[in-house]
């Protein structure tokens, strides 16, 4: 996995009343920190989600 790679999540994006994103959904991976990725939605919302989280 690197920056620019599309990856389809496998759980729903959400933290609290946020939601970003839900499961099967494309998203495109801009930036990596461990386990933490940040990952951008086809509508250009950028949102926090783990490296498990993607496949």
């Amino acid at each position: 996995m690197k920056i620019g790679d599309e990856m389809t999540l496998n759980k729903d994006a959400k933290f609290g009343k946020s939601f970003w994103a839900s499961k099967g959904e494309k998203v495109k991976v801009v930036g990596i920190s461990g386990n933490a990725i940040t990952c951008e939605n086809k509508k250009g919302l950028k949102f926090p989600c783990n490296i498990k989280d993607l496949e």
